[in-house]
């Protein structure tokens, strides 16, 4: 079945007059219902500041839920943005911490 694409739509985004939280995250994880997904956001800290040898863990930051067809308009906004930022500035790699960490002599 040929999926039918709708008009591009354009929105004004105004500010809320609410506070709107801004919100850092390196690492998510992800559930899904029939109706949504779930994402919660996270952050790698070390275990011990100035020692990285003692390990990782995430400290959650926060979470959001959207609908399954904004879902797959996220993806395709994330794999467009990356695609033209990967053209400008070149191939986005994992980084990899040396053992020991950065802070070892």
């Amino acid at each position: 079945m040929e999926e039918v694409k709708q008009p591009e739509q354009k929105f004004d985004w105004g500010e809320s007059k609410q506070v709107t939280a801004e919100i850092y995250g390196n690492l998510f994880n992800t559930t899904w219902t029939l109706f949504d997904v779930r994402f919660q956001v996270g952050q790698l800290i070390a275990k011990k500041e100035g020692d990285l040898s003692a390990g990782f863990v995430v400290e959650k930051r926060g979470a959001v839920t959207i609908a399954w067809p904004q879902v797959k308009f996220l993806r395709d906004t994330l794999v467009d943005l990356v695609a033209r930022y990967e053209k400008v500035n070149g191939e986005i790699k994992p980084l990899i911490l040396p053992p020991g960490g950065p802070l070892a002599p």
